[in-house]
């Protein structure tokens, strides 16, 4: 693993804890973490940005939908939320190479991870998922096992046309 990479990953767990912790009143730090990772994600900018527009649009329909609540029942996508799904699209950009390549498998990951990530999210009060927990947790790792795979064909296409190929 090279230090580019293990810094996106390091930063990425601080700026999770910031958003989930501290949410709007760590938002400076969190800033700073996320622009930390956009400076070490040369390379993967693009396609990392691309999947976290892709994370955002997801949030909000949950939200919309009335899946996902946030602490303030917010009616737009937060800030502190914002900034972690662009550390979360530079992280999975940067860590493309290392996913599995079966579609099949990266959807299992992609349900995998999204669903406890979400799930943490809700034991450390940070968010609420309806109708139940339990069932959130199903329809978001439903959502992220179908999202993964194309995350992945995303970066595929726009990371050639961000290295002008």
């Amino acid at each position: 693993m090279n230090r580019r990479l293990i810094a996106v990953l390091v930063l990425f767990d601080i700026n999770w804890a910031l958003a989930v912790f501290g949410q709007q009143d760590t938002l400076l730090w969190q800033a700073l973490t996320t622009l930390a990772m956009v400076a070490c994600a040369r390379g993967w900018r693009l396609g990392g940005l691309a999947i976290a527009a892709i994370g955002m649009a997801f949030d909000g329909l949950l939200i919309q939908q009335q899946v996902l609540s946030l602490t303030g029942s917010p009616v737009a996508m937060p800030i502190h939320l914002a900034l972690l799904w662009v550390g979360f699209g530079l992280t999975l950009a940067a860590c493309h190479q290392r996913l599995p390549r079966s579609p099949w498998a990266l959807a299992l990951v992609g349900g995998i991870i999204g669903a406890l990530g979400y799930f943490l999210g809700v034991q450390f009060g940070a968010l609420q998922l309806a109708p139940t927990t339990a069932l959130g947790v199903i329809i978001i790792g439903v959502g992220w096992a179908a999202l993964f795979p194309l995350c992945r064909a995303l970066f595929t296409t726009v990371s050639p046309i961000a290295h002008g190929r």
